[in-house]
């Protein structure tokens, strides 16, 4: 693959009040009600009710899950491969979940002076009101941005090095290039392995001899990984390809419910087959790790 025409770096951003502070007057109340050093611990305390944030903070978990999906691992300072093949649906994902972020954070300040009261009764003399932002600040309390940039070239490095230090840095960074692209490949089978390997296992029977617990969610994973993971295989492996088909024929289209003897669409066959499959598949996975790249 060519890195400079077929994939681009991408950073995800996410900012989000936590809404928990410090009290440094209730962790020393704390220890020296137990006779302990103030350093022994922290007192933090939520200065609005949990639920207050459960909404806008599941529009930041799915941004992440959604950025992690859709692009590969590059390096440690949050930069992740984009591949140009599913550069349009990465933005339109992300797209949609900046604007949700800007509902839930419009419906999060409206509900606010409600929810500060709320906490004044639970906190009690632990309430501060000093403490709380203003409506206006929590505006830029949260949101979520992207960058998207292209991925440097070993030229771009080249400029002001000396004449006899350009081979060796060129191969350098061409090298670690390289070693960034078997992790990235890997990746992906590794996100197929767990997905086939956990539905395999849940498809056991428990100690007790009774079904486990099975949900949709399973399936769920399967099929959007069979979507998205051939958008991401700028790779060319026709292995990683073949096996994302025969993940979507044999296990990602099956009815979760066919699977579950509690329910009434329960199918026995289907269950014993998609087992079957899945043990199958995933003991070929186990053979790739070592080597996938």
């Amino acid at each position: 693959m060519n890195l400079a025409t077929d994939a681009m770096l991408v950073s995800l951003r996410v900012h989000a009040w936590s809404g928990r502070r410090h009290d440094r007057k209730a962790s020393e109340h704390v220890a020296v009600h137990h006779d302990a050093d103030v350093t022994a611990g922290r007192y933090n305390k939520t200065l609005l009710p949990k639920d207050a944030f459960s909404a806008i903070a599941a529009v930041m978990s799915d941004a992440r899950a959604a950025h992690y999906q859709n692009t590969l691992p590059w390096d440690d300072q949050g930069a992740r491969l984009l591949p140009v093949d599913n550069h349009d649906r990465y933005t339109a994902e992300i797209d949609g979940l900046v604007e949700r972020v800007v509902r839930e954070r419009v419906r999060f300040i409206e509900d606010y002076p409600a929810n500060t009261k709320r906490a004044r009764l639970k906190l009690g003399k632990l309430y501060h009101p000093e403490e709380y932002p203003s409506t206006e600040a929590l505006h830029g309390k949260f949101s979520i941005d992207y960058a998207i940039v292209p991925v440097p070239r070993a030229e771009h490095f080249m400029a002001k090095l000396a004449a006899s230090d350009t081979d060796r840095v060129k191969r350098a960074i061409e090298a670690q290039a390289a070693r960034k692209l078997r992790d990235a490949h890997k990746d992906l089978y590794r996100r197929l392995g767990e997905a086939v390997g956990h539905v395999a296992r849940r498809l056991d029977d428990g100690s007790d001899g009774k079904a486990l617990v099975f949900r949709d969610s399973m399936i769920e994973k399967l099929r959007d990984l069979v979507a998205v993971v051939p958008r991401l295989n700028v790779f060319g492996d026709t292995e990683l390809s073949a096996l994302c088909r025969e993940i979507d024929d044999r296990i990602a289209r099956v009815d979760p419910n066919a699977l579950r003897p509690s329910r009434r669409e329960f199918d026995p066959q289907a269950r014993r087959r998609v087992k079957h499959d899945a043990d199958a598949l995933g003991a070929r996975f186990a053979g790739y790790f070592p080597e996938a790249a």
